[in-house]
């Protein structure tokens, strides 16, 4: 893990967008819904160490050069670079899989992930803007299938994320955002 032990927290709280505790020398950060704790030496979810594709993501963004979020125009993950090829098997085909109990339990799942309905950029059934970590927002655009088109889930990024997380690290929340929902979907 990279280190944190001279970081100053309560700067770098103020650049990220995060609460620094004084008393216990830790950072507070939202993360896709989920409050995680940022200690010098762990970064923890729910008072247990957090995984640790969480916690790669975390770091990428606190040791981020970005400073001010741009959301639109919105952006496709290969905008940034060259994505993994399987970027749209992993993420948006499963989403495409369930956007219609997506849809129809938006009003219980969005809360829970720091989202909500904003106008559609192409006229899908619902667009959703995901507000992942305190400056790198997703945009998620889905529709059910018809008569005439199948199913289908976009998954677009704030125009400058790439300035707070790495190609890879971009994917990785994807993938986290991803999971969460599908996870809630069982639950709700």
């Amino acid at each position: 893990m990279k280190s944190l032990k001279n970081v100053s927290f309560p700067k770098l709280a103020e650049r990220i967008i995060a609460l620094y505790n004084e008393e216990e020398d830790a950072l507070l950060l939202g993360m896709l819904g989920q409050e995680y704790v940022i200690h010098r030496d762990s970064i923890l979810l729910h008072g247990q160490k957090s995984p640790e594709l969480h916690a790669s993501i975390i770091l990428d963004y606190l040791f981020s050069s970005g400073t001010t979020s741009t959301m639109m125009p919105w952006r496709t993950i290969g905008d940034f670079g060259n994505p993994s090829p399987d970027f749209r098997n992993k993420v948006e085909l499963p989403l495409t899989n369930y956007a219609p109990e997506i849809i129809a339990r938006s009003s219980t799942l969005l809360p829970m992930i720091d989202a909500e309905i904003v106008p559609s950029l192409i006229g899908s059934d619902v667009a959703i803007t995901v507000r992942a970590l305190p400056k790198v927002s997703l945009h998620i655009e889905l529709s059910q299938e018809t008569q005439d088109f199948p199913a289908e889930a976009w998954v677009l990024f704030s125009n400058n994320a790439n300035e707070f997380l790495t190609i890879l690290n971009l994917q990785m929340l994807a993938e986290i955002f991803k999971d969460r929902v599908l996870s809630l979907l069982r639950i709700y």
